[in-house]
């Protein structure tokens, strides 16, 4: 057996291969002057106006009542969304809180801490966001280092940053003055508008460690886990939906609570990037009703995250969490209907500034709709149950009917109020396949034809009795009857902007003809034609020594193919953190006649391996670390722009290495079998 054979091709590496794609790397990294230098403290009172710097440095915030908690729970039945923290309104505390240093050139550098005294987690919420460029805006759990900087590229017209939950009961605010400004100048550029006291921790009580870090999809937890949920079997188990399920993504809105929603297409098929869920998930489970401002607010901090499904027809890997985007301008909205339509805001810019369409790594896939009234089964849903893996839902009815639905829910004054609807819903009175659960509000339902029909507002079905879930129907969200309501409360202005009257509209494969391939098919693509499941049956055992491991592959003629990025699996254990992860180098080479290794056809590392966006396409990915301590895991990293591929067929090697020469001491997973396999 030869040394690559003995080595056990433990590396799961896939490489996605679009031709004429375009990838946009958006993540900065900037290490804060104060992990680089001493500061000194200004003596006295600096800044301009109303920004001066002599009160105090700690803002601190009170735990919820017992009263917040009942009312911040009560959504998780009836309701399918599912809350973790509750806000803390501290407008106004910027004025009065941090003091300022200076480092060794001079240069200004304020600093401050907010505590939730026995929070599992702090969000922040910033309103008058502006950052000049050269500033730098840094959040951090106390006593650990920083990874990245908020910096002018998060500035949005709304002048609002969500900076979703870290796990601690104390941050630190460093907010970095661009170099030579002035004692006169130290006005701040943002004001703290909101503090978010995460009162669940989402720990499991079989484990010691959390599985999910605040801000971060939930994957499993407690009250909704991966075995609640057996029976409804994920997503990429069905192809047949394989392109309803990429237009599925996972919601995390305002930091705080987790749904679902779907890209859907507009009839001039153009990839405007609107997605398509339900009221209550942007409305706080009607706490915010009629609250236009608040809601706005809610949609401008929601992050996106694709593809957060497991590669796996049976059983379950962590998926990656690093193909997200964030920030969206409220487009459709109507309560009456529970109808709402996102566009997204925090897409990757191009080289010339302008935003550039959503990645094509990410697959994105835009829906179709049916606004006919009998649209025909059977009817699939596709959801995120408990902020978990993409899952899939079946009722073998040929048709539905819609149906008056009736639901209760506390104002934000805590009363109980009732909410009805007449003839909104679609009734789905039992599924064949899955059931739904929080977190499952906002999915859509499609028809015989996969295009959708309604989203979900809410239900009763559980595995154990899966009957009794209602999805508001397109077609009365179509057009308002309210007079005066403006373009706002319908959907037609925005789905049908040809006005073209058709009733139904198919989805749009951006794209399409081309498709995003794997070079290892370690785990089953839905677009491969094989039948044949080949899954990773090796754990690497981290041992010295080791500095590269790899997968000898047969490779088909490929020509002008752009790589967009690589994937890498690993076992997780306890003793994994993310400070243990190290950044990674993938390369692809050729095998000589005689066995021997050719030069390189693909050479590239990642950056940011093992981080999530928590908030912005620009900076917020860095705001967090990726739960690696349990099950498997999934991480995905980018391509450089434009990286290209074209090779003759033939027998490779995909290798991977530290990209700082350390040894490699990841529990990789991988697949050890006849290399004509993987193709």
């Amino acid at each position: 057996m030869s040394l690559l054979r003995s080595l056990r091709l433990p590396l799961l590496m896939l490489l996605a291969l679009l031709p004429e794609a375009l990838w946009g790397q958006y993540r900065t990294a900037r290490t804060p002057r104060s992990e680089q230098m001493p500061l000194s403290p200004v003596i006295g009172a600096v800044g301009s106006g109303q920004m001066m710097r002599s009160a105090t440095n700690v803002l601190r915030v009170g735990a919820p009542t017992a009263e917040e908690l009942r009312s911040a729970t009560a959504g998780d039945k009836g309701f399918r969304t599912y809350t973790f923290a509750v806000e803390r309104p501290v407008a106004g505390a910027t004025e009065a809180l941090g003091r300022m240093y200076q480092d060794g050139a001079g240069n200004y550098v304020w600093r401050a801490e907010v505590q939730a005294p026995q929070a599992k987690n702090i969000g922040l919420r910033l309103s008058r966001y502006a950052l000049p460029r050269g500033g730098a805006l840094f959040v951090t759990a106390k006593g650990r280092p920083a990874k990245g900087a908020f910096t002018e590229q998060n500035n949005e017209t709304d002048s609002l940053l969500q900076i979703a939950p870290i796990d601690a009961e104390t941050l630190v605010l460093e907010y970095e003055y661009p170099e030579g400004t002035r004692a006169d100048q130290l006005k701040l550029p943002f004001r703290l508008d909101a503090l978010f006291y995460g009162f669940r921790d989402f720990r499991s009580a079989g484990r010691a460690e959390n599985f999910a870090q605040p801000g971060e999809p939930f994957y499993d937890h407690p009250r909704a886990s991966l075995a609640s949920l057996s029976c409804a079997p994920n997503a990429i188990a069905y192809p047949d939906a394989w392109k309803q399920s990429r237009s599925t993504l996972l919601l995390i809105v305002g930091g705080t609570s987790a749904s679902t929603g779907s890209l859907i297409n507009n009839t001039r098929s153009d990839g405007t990037p609107y997605v398509l869920t339900s009221a209550h998930c942007l409305n706080n489970l009607f706490k915010l009703l009629g609250d236009l401002g608040a809601v706005n607010r809610n949609a401008s901090t929601t992050v996106f995250f694709f593809g957060f499904q497991s590669p796996l027809r049976e059983g379950n890997v962590r998926p990656t969490e690093e193909q997200s985007l964030s920030g969206a301008s409220l487009v459709g909205y109507n309560e009456d209907t529970d109808m709402c339509l996102l566009r997204i805001k925090g897409l990757p810019r191009r080289a010339n500034g302008t935003l550039g369409p959503i990645p094509a790594a990410y697959q994105p896939y835009f829906a179709g709709w049916n606004i006919n009234e009998s649209p025909q089964g059977p009817f699939v849903g596709i959801h995120h149950p408990g902020g978990a893996t993409k899952r899939y839902n079946l009722t073998r009815d040929t048709e539905l009917r819609t149906n008056d639905y009736d639901l209760s829910y506390e104002d934000k004054h805590g009363s109980v109020r009732f909410i009805s609807w007449s003839d909104v819903h679609w009734e789905v009175n039992a599924w064949a396949v899955g059931a739904t659960a929080a977190g499952s509000s906002g999915s859509a339902l499609f028809d015989k034809d996969g295009l959708i029909v309604g989203a979900l507002t809410g239900g009763a079905s559980t595995c154990d009795s899966p009957y009794d879930d209602r999805y508001w129907a397109l077609k009365r969200a179509w057009v308002s009857n309210t007079p005066g309501a403006g373009t706002i409360r319908s959907l037609r202005p925005w789905l049908d902007p040809t006005n073209s009257g058709r009733k139904t509209c198919d989805g749009y494969d951006p794209i399409a003809p081309k498709v995003v391939q794997r070079l290892s098919a370690i785990y089953p693509d839905p677009v491969a034609t094989s039948a044949e499941v080949v899954k990773p049956n090796v754990t690497h055992t981290p041992r010295t020594g080791v500095d590269a491991i790899g997968n000898e592959l047969h490779l088909p003629q490929i020509s002008g193919a752009t790589i967009l990025g690589a994937y890498v699996v690993f076992k997780s254990n306890d003793q994994l953190t993310s400070a243990d992860l190290p950044q990674l180098r993938v390369a692809l080479q050729p095998f000589t006649d005689d066995y021997a290794l050719g030069g390189k056809v693909v050479d590239f590392a990642s950056s940011t391996l093992g981080t999530y966006a928590r908030y912005d396409a620009f900076g917020a990915a860095q705001r967090g670390s990726r739960t690696l301590r349990s099950d498997s895991i999934e991480l995905f990293f980018p391509a450089p722009d434009g990286l290209k591929l074209s090779l003759s067929e033939g027998r490779y090697l995909l290798s991977c290495t530290t990209s700082d020469s350390r040894e490699l001491r990841l529990p990789l997973l991988a697949y050890d079998g006849p290399a004509d396999r993987l193709r």
